[in-house]
């Protein structure tokens, strides 16, 4: 080939081969950006009042993974990064969320090991009250990472906190307490749990854990203000001796013990 023909037709040394696979990367990529350019279209185009419900056009993981050519990390990393984006910029105008479980749901598609987007999509869309699809968010991550003691952990919390579902709380924290590393508190919450006792402090423990591990504002306002009601809460709650004694269950007036000479 020429040096003249080079210069005119600058891609006509490339292999073919290798044109085909830098085009369906491209295709891949443009495919994605256009998924987020039109979502942020459409909502910017809702305005006041007329938001947009229904999901919008994403495309599907299965059909991008081939295109990417072994950049899926990279395209995980920008759908979480719009994720992240899409959920702050609702939460601040108090919007709803429904491209939320499309986001989360793709970013682990892509990158089934990216543990951060399994627990933060799963508490992005407890927050938004999407419980069901919190659910197959963190059994999704549970499937792919069975030794993370997180997801287990971070589920239980959604049946303790938000369903009130002891009976599956207990089922997966008893998953975490056999997974390393996990917290030093587990077995503490199964005594609780097993025992029907100690919801209140238990939903404390949770919330402050939550506060500590959180980097998001959004999270940790929310979990700055379940703590504070349930303090309330605990400091309105009667003591055992007074409970006892509007029972007319009170402590034993002082006098022979049973059983013992006098």
């Amino acid at each position: 080939m020429s040096q003249d023909s080079v210069i005119r037709h600058p891609t006509s040394w490339i292999p073919p081969a290798r044109r085909a696979q830098a085009a369906a990367l491209a295709f891949a990529f443009l495919a994605l950006t256009g998924a987020f350019v039109t979502a942020r279209w459409l909502e910017g185009r809702a305005g006041d009042g007329a938001e947009r419900l229904e999901p919008i056009f994403f495309p599907r993981a299965e059909i991008l993974r081939p295109a990417l050519l072994g950049f899926t990390g990279l395209a995980a990393d920008l759908t979480w990064i719009r994720t992240v984006q899409y959920f702050g910029g609702r939460m601040e105008h108090r919007e709803r969320f429904p491209q939320l479980y499309q986001l989360a749901d793709m970013t682990t598609s892509l990158d089934s090991h990216f543990l951060d987007a399994y627990l933060y999509g799963g508490l992005f869309l407890v927050i938004a009250k999407q419980y069901p699809n919190a659910i197959a968010i963190y059994e999704k991550g549970f499937a792919a990472n069975p030794t993370a003691w997180q997801i287990p952990h971070d589920l239980g919390r959604l049946y303790f906190l938000e369903l009130h579902d002891y009976k599956q709380a207990l089922h997966w924290w008893e998953i975490t307490d056999r997974l390393p590393d996990r917290p030093h508190y587990i077995p503490r919450f199964l005594i609780r749990l097993q025992a029907k006792t100690g919801h209140v402090e238990t939903a404390l423990e949770l919330w402050r854990q939550l506060l500590e591990r959180s980097e998001n504002e959004a999270v940790s306002e929310i979990a700055r203000r379940e703590i504070k009601k349930l303090l309330e809460e605990m400091k309105q709650k009667p003591a055992p001796d007074s409970v006892l004694q509007q029972s007319g269950q009170g402590a034993p007036h002082a006098g022979p013990s049973p059983g013992r000479p006098q």
